[in-house]
């Protein structure tokens, strides 16, 4: 059943990357995988099931290159994303043209999806998710994986070799500004410097926050 489910699954996928998104068909995926059309209902359902299987998959596989892998979080977080990315490469032509689909039902249902995905992968690597500051760490995390993933779809060399370059770019900020202080830089949104500034761990104990200056060119 597993091997008839993961053929189901290839097809839908091999449909959308052949056919996109919104034209694929169940007669698409039934003919790329070689399997009726009920033994596809059953196994994988329909191009949404497909879509989410392979979230999972991808999913899974940075969790398990994470837990893997040795040395500092920052290593195993770049392992871990590496080897989603290579989980998303085999089925880049699908991805792809689920992107160019510009379906916002799609990204709402990946990003609600998204968030069990992005603290299994911050657990598995070591991060600290406990708290208001793990909190931002996995809103930060999150927004460095979907500058990753921009950097992905634009790099088409078979080593991934931009992907790796802008991965170890995010990382070494995500890094820098967890040990000088969380910082938008982490969560990749800029004009929220005087906000997080003002955070209770942004400052000494007894340190008063900062009035407010009255400029809204320094806030």
């Amino acid at each position: 059943m597993s091997e008839v489910r993961d053929r189901a699954h290839a097809g839908w996928l091999a449909a959308i990357a052949e056919r996109g998104w919104r034209r694929a068909g169940l007669p698409d995926a039934v003919r790329l995988s070689g399997l009726s059309a009920e033994d596809i209902l059953a196994a994988a359902g329909d191009r949404i099931d497909a879509l989410a299987w392979l979230q999972d998959r991808v999913a899974a596989e940075a969790a398990a290159g994470a837990a893997g892998s040795a040395g500092s979080v920052r290593n195993r977080l770049f392992d871990g994303l590496m080897r989603g990315f290579d989980a998303a490469q085999a089925q880049r032509g699908a991805v792809q043209a689920i992107w160019a689909s510009r379906d916002p039902g799609l990204l709402l249902l990946l990003a609600g999806r998204g968030g069990v995905h992005v603290r299994r992968l911050a657990i598995a690597a070591g991060v600290e998710v406990d708290g208001p500051r793990g909190q931002i760490r996995l809103a930060g995390l999150s927004g460095l994986i979907a500058q990753a993933f921009a950097a992905w779809r634009k790099d088409e060399s078979a080593d991934m070799a931009a992907t790796m370059a802008e991965l170890d770019r995010l990382l070494e900020r995500a890094e820098r500004a967890e040990t000088e202080g969380l910082s938008p830089d982490l969560v990749g949104l800029p004009g929220l410097s005087s906000l997080f500034s003002r955070l209770p761990w942004q400052r000494g104990s007894g340190d008063p926050a900062p009035p407010p200056s009255g400029d809204p060119a320094a806030e």
